[in-house]
């Protein structure tokens, strides 16, 4: 979730261990990444295969969180308590929608969904998914229930724009009633944001979870057929090779946090899961990261260089 005042343009531990380097400013490519982390261990955290650094540390993820709603929604449609075809009125939909706090994100998904009255449920999932469109992650928070999402969190799930809601938007009630009070009015409203810096201490204390249980939780989305059809929807896009690489993904980014929940299936290996978190960034550091994707390239490059693996397990003890 990205908020459109700071952004621009539209992915076993060892903390306290003294810096070997300075920090590059610049995530340019794999390599930087890599020093970023080498520098700033307390500030990283990456699970995945013989990596747990910073892994049972709640832990602000960004939207990566929202594969939480997706495993929600797994559920419910596995359990019959949910239908992928079901209705939604994009009225309601609508309701939920914060103007310029996602990056543009709603308009980008009623935009591909070209909706007339309504929309499915599922089509809901997949802007939630693909565009990060946080009116329908808090539209599924509530078609679910926040203790849905608590289950699986293995800690409380917040909403996104009842957060953004109370933080800027002059709402002193907690998050929840702002966000109903919110939607029960249906007027939208145009918030005021604040600075980098005021926004980057906001994002510390929201969407957070651990990011070893975020592992977990992916790794059972990748046993499900509509989940992994959501996740993966970057190999539905010019120039996807599947034969190569299958990759499924929730990126995630708020002020001074990038996040990404990513797996990865070569031929005949089993899927490769990786949460990574980049955190306390400084504002330049974060905005090269965002323009460069450099920290996606990092977990394909561990997914598919054995020896690029150990180099980073090796940064990390």
């Amino acid at each position: 979730m990205l908020l459109a005042a700071v952004v621009a343009a539209p992915v076993t531990s060892t903390a306290g261990a003294a810096p070997t380097a300075p920090a590059p400013a610049d995530l340019k490519n794999v390599e930087a990444v890599l020093d970023y982390i080498r520098a700033n261990p307390d500030d990283v955290a990456l699970v995945t295969q013989g990596i747990s650094h910073n892994a049972d540390q709640l832990t602000a993820v960004a939207s990566a969180i929202k594969i939480v709603h997706l495993a929600a929604y797994v559920d419910a449609v596995r359990k019959g308590k949910a239908k992928p075809g079901e209705r939604v009125p994009v009225a309601r939909w609508n309701a939920y929608h914060l103007p310029g706090t996602d990056g543009g994100a709603h308009e980008a998904a009623l935009k591909r969904l070209n909706p007339g009255a309504s929309v499915t449920l599922d089509q809901i999932v997949s802007a939630m998914i693909e565009e990060s469109d946080n009116a329908a992650t808090d539209l599924l928070r509530d078609r679910f229930g926040p203790d849905a999402l608590r289950k699986i969190a293995r800690t409380r799930v917040g909403t996104v724009n009842g957060e953004a809601l109370r933080a800027f938007g002059g709402c002193a009630l907690p998050a929840d009633v702002c966000l109903r009070k919110y939607v029960k009015a249906g007027k939208q409203l145009q918030l005021t944001l604040p600075g980098f810096a005021e926004q980057a201490a906001w994002s510390k204390t929201v969407a957070r979870i651990k990011p070893g249980v975020l592992r977990g939780v992916l790794a059972e989305l990748t046993k499900d057929k509509m989940a992994r059809k959501h996740l993966e929807w970057p190999m539905r896009q010019p120039g996807a090779d599947l034969g190569t690489l299958v990759i499924g993904t929730k990126e995630g980014a708020m002020p001074g946090v990038i996040s990404e929940a990513m797996y990865i299936v070569q031929p005949g290996e089993k899927p490769f899961e990786t949460v990574l978190v980049l955190r306390d960034l400084p504002e330049a550091t974060w905005f090269s990261g965002l323009r460069s994707y450099a920290h996606q390239q990092f977990i394909v490059r561990m997914a598919t260089d054995a020896s690029f693996l150990a180099r980073v397990r090796a940064a990390l003890k």
